[in-house]
């Protein structure tokens, strides 16, 4: 646990003097944060507005918006002016402030049924849920479904495990050891794939074989259950279905938990409602489709599991990645136990998170409606008109009418391997691509897409990129006058846009090959 509770705080109070906003709110994270010679983290992400970047990149993480990072700025003069003795009220009342906030947006009929705890990123949340399955007092066996297409760091902290060499507040840990050892030893991860070793999705039906074969017999055996749903992963897959979770919570109450991961933003309201209404715990973040800055996560828990579990006190280790504003007022033991330490660069982060969410949810549904089909009729004509790119299947539209996945009603994440002269690009090669497109290198235009995606086993599946919509986009079509004079006019920039970027991909696709086979051809001489 964070030793001295003054120190971080003190560097915390000096940071918000000495740091810019852009600085700040790349703190108080795990290595994925830090800020390369760049100017960027590892995903080539800034902290800061980039307007000529086109930003088509919100599966793997977001650039900020103008208004996001404005509202982040607003909040940080706010705390550079507070009286330095009530720094920590004041953030503790905005961290409330965050919470009800946020559970008001993304479900407002269970505001006052659901608890949130806000946590450094999507990865470090999958402590609550273990925490929350842990507190029955037996052994827990955590099926985390469809590991390779979640966060890098996610099945690892599912096992009570560190999964960075450092913890937000800076406290050197060794990297896959346990948190807590006492806790961890009572966790048996069990990983279930969504694709097979070629790379192709399995079909649903087995994945809900294999997660109810695994949860039975755990739970004759005497252990608990967290069986995880993956509500829309890096490619957009879903798995197990809602009707085996249902089966399986139903079936064992208090012994199988269901847990969300919603990591991705890629939900339907109703669904996310229906889910905290049958008790499900969900994990959601505020960049990905929302658009926020990377690394803001939080849990969604249902008031009655919660209470079903006698509020238990927090491991003193679990004060490593939480402080005591990050959880919700009426979890006093949790709280109690909990350093009274702030994450500042959390609280901005969310802050302008939040920014992106209450503007996405203000648009009229049904003109949100219109950006989503039109984007999800738009890439695979535009993928199947390049030559250098194959579609990778999605799974098929969900009708809102009779809709049981908890995903958005249409597709908005599209995967695609590339081909250079008839050869497969790699992992590397698509790394380099994107890296180019990125930079502009060339002279082209600049836009941000998903990283690479491995799907399958190594020499037996394929690499894809990822082209995807997020809540910005679908705003700026919406709302942005700078982007066209009437809604139709949005429109045709957004086809416009996404078009370009697959077309400038496509020609630093080419480089990478072009560049691959050179070398390649000055190897063999």
């Amino acid at each position: 646990m964070v030793h001295d509770v003054t120190a971080v705080n003190e560097a915390v109070l000096r940071d918000l003097t000495v740091l810019d906003t852009e600085h700040l709110l790349a703190s108080q994270g795990d290595d994925r944060h830090l800020v390369l010679a760049s100017g960027a983290n590892r995903y080539f992400n800034r902290y800061r507005p980039e307007p000529d970047l086109l930003r088509f990149g919100s599966c793997t993480s977001s650039t900020l918006s103008r208004a996001a990072f404005a509202s982040a700025e607003r909040l940080h003069g706010w705390l550079r002016s507070v009286p330095r003795a009530s720094t920590a009220h004041a953030i503790d009342d905005l961290f409330e402030r965050v919470r009800t906030q946020l559970i008001g947006n993304l479900a407002p009929y269970r505001v006052a049924t659901t608890d949130v705890v806000v946590t450094p990123s999507g990865s470090d949340a999958e402590f609550i849920p273990l925490l929350v399955g842990l507190a029955g007092g037996r052994r827990v066996t955590n099926i985390v479904v469809g590991a390779a297409e979640a966060g890098s760091g996610s099945i690892h902290a599912a096992g009570g495990l560190h999964f960075d060499h450092a913890t937000p507040f800076g406290v050197p840990v060794q990297q896959f050891g346990p948190v807590n050892e006492q806790l961890s030893s009572r966790v048996d991860v069990v990983r279930v794939d969504v694709r097979d070793c070629a790379g192709d999705p399995r079909p649903v039906s087995d994945i809900d074989a294999e997660v109810t074969a695994i949860a039975e017999g755990r739970v004759a055996g005497g252990e608990d259950v967290l069986l995880h749903l993956i509500a829309h992963s890096k490619t957009g897959l879903h798995a197990p279905s809602i009707e085996t979770v249902a089966r399986l919570t139903g079936a064992h109450p208090g012994r199988v938990l269901a847990v969300i991961d919603g990591a991705q933003g890629r939900f339907s309201r109703r669904g996310l409602e229906e889910s905290l209404a049958r008790g499900w715990m969900t994990i959601v973040t505020g960049s990905k489709f929302f658009g926020g800055p990377p690394f803001a996560g939080a849990v969604l828990v249902p008031h009655t599991l919660w209470a079903d579990r006698d509020r238990p006190a927090l491991p003193d280790e679990y004060g490593d990645y939480l402080g005591r504003s990050m959880l919700p007022r009426t979890w006093t033991r949790a709280r109690a136990a909990a350093p009274d330490i702030a994450n500042v660069g959390l609280l901005l982060r969310w802050w302008s998170a939040l920014t992106e969410i209450r503007e996405y949810y203000s648009v009229p549904a049904p003109l949100r409606f219109e950006v989503l089909q039109t984007f999800q009729a738009l890439v695979p004509t535009i993928l199947a008109r390049i030559p250098e790119f194959d579609a990778d299947p999605v799974d098929p539209p969900v009708d809102p009418a009779g809709a049981v996945r908890l995903l958005e009603s249409n597709t908005t994440v599209f995967p695609f391997t590339c081909r250079v002269g008839g050869a497969m690009l790699d992992d590397t090669a698509l790394r380099t691509a994107r890296e180019r497109l990125r930079l502009g290198t060339g002279g082209g235009l600049r836009a941000e897409i998903g990283q690479p995606v491995v799907l399958g086993a190594e020499g037996e599946g394929r690499t894809v990129l990822r082209v995807a919509l997020g809540a910005p986009n679908n705003t700026d079509v919406c709302t942005a006058d700078a982007e066209g004079s009437t809604f139709f006019d949005r429109m045709s920039r957004l086809e416009t846009d996404v078009d370009q970027v697959l077309h400038a991909l496509a020609e630093q696709v080419r480089a990478v090959g072009a560049d691959a086979a050179s070398a390649s051809g000055m190897l063999t001489r």
